[in-house]
């Protein structure tokens, strides 16, 4: 999700995540998920076997034949990583969303988990507060790329990797991500992701309602790691409710929630559902409830959702 560089001057001492036991309950839901659904071993297997030959090294993932028409056949074809993307279908006039809930595999999963507990932690002395004032922005961007960075008005940390700096190439398993993200359509190939803002939330933790503006094109890609799973939220803009007459009418058809499962889920919004939409998780709640006819894959309603354990979220996008 988008954040101003502004935000990442006053920094704290990193506080460490136990990636070790991240990688212990990962590892716990994909066998309890093998367990609970004998009908998707063979798919999962294939899905396994298929990243199995991936390494941190390789340019990019490959990419699996586009499988026939579906109900949910979209601008996003069936590809290696996902046997479930499809376009989001509800009630509400917000298009342009695609979600897959299980779109990396368990080896992958645990790949990207191991790698990011070699991300390196910012840490700021009193001298080099003094002078971030003196800094231009790309400057200022160079001094915490590729390192987590505790922020000032939120209890989580964040890492950002922005490939449009000078000299800078995106690690080689964000590029492969990056790559396989445009095999799929989520992207053209003439704007690929470029831009990687990594997020680590606490339990509990949100984000207030943003867009991520138009510094980067009207595209944005999040997948989720962790196992907390959280619902994603986008609403009008302030402006489709300055008329008291018609706020009704179009919060109503324009709200739209997402379950984000932790299990490697991804979720693409554009267009609309980028420009004239902003996007939140509630701040501050450990469990909430899904809407009837608002959350758009879960229809019905009346799921509880437990937001107990930490959350890692990498957004991509393209930096103009």
């Amino acid at each position: 999700f988008c954040i101003s560089l502004s935000l990442l001057v006053v920094l704290t001492v990193m506080a460490t995540i136990d990636f070790r036991e991240l990688r212990r309950q990962e590892r716990q839901r994909i066998r309890s998920t093998t367990r609970a659904d004998k009908s998707r071993e063979t798919t999962k297997h294939e899905i396994t076997s298929s990243s199995s030959s991936i390494t941190v090294n390789e340019g990019c993932l490959p990419q699996q034949n586009v499988c026939a028409l579906t109900p949910f056949e979209t601008l996003l074809p069936q590809h290696m990583l996902s046997v479930d993307i499809h376009q989001i279908q509800s009630d509400s006039n917000i298009d342009s969303v695609f979600y897959a809930e299980q779109f990396l595999s368990p080896k992958v999963r645990v790949e990207i988990m191991t790698w990011l507990q070699t991300i390196p932690d910012h840490l700021q002395t009193g001298d080099e507060f003094r002078t971030n004032t003196e800094l231009t922005e790309e400057e200022m961007s160079l001094k915490h790329n590729g390192k987590w960075t505790r922020l000032k008005h939120a209890r989580r940390k964040v890492a950002l990797f922005d490939g449009t700096l000078s000299s800078y190439k995106l690690p080689p398993i964000l590029q492969r991500m990056s790559n396989t993200l445009v095999s799929i359509g989520a992207f053209p190939s003439s704007n690929p992701p470029n831009h990687v803002l990594i997020n680590e939330y606490q339990p509990g933790e949100g984000i207030m309602p943003h867009t991520d503006g138009p510094a980067y094109d009207s595209c944005t890609a999040t997948i989720s790691l962790g196992g907390s799973d959280v619902i994603f939220k986008l609403r009008p803009r302030q402006h489709y409710a300055a008329h008291e007459n018609c706020e009704r009418t179009l919060n109503d058809q324009q709200k739209l929630d997402i379950i984000l499962h932790g299990c490697g889920s991804l979720i693409v919004f554009r267009d609309g559902a980028y420009l004239e939409h902003t996007h939140e998780i509630s701040e501050g709640v450990f469990a909430e409830t899904t809407e009837s006819g608002i959350c758009g894959n879960d229809p019905s309603g009346g799921t509880t959702i437990k937001r107990d354990t930490v959350r890692i979220s990498l957004t991509f996008r393209c930096k103009k």
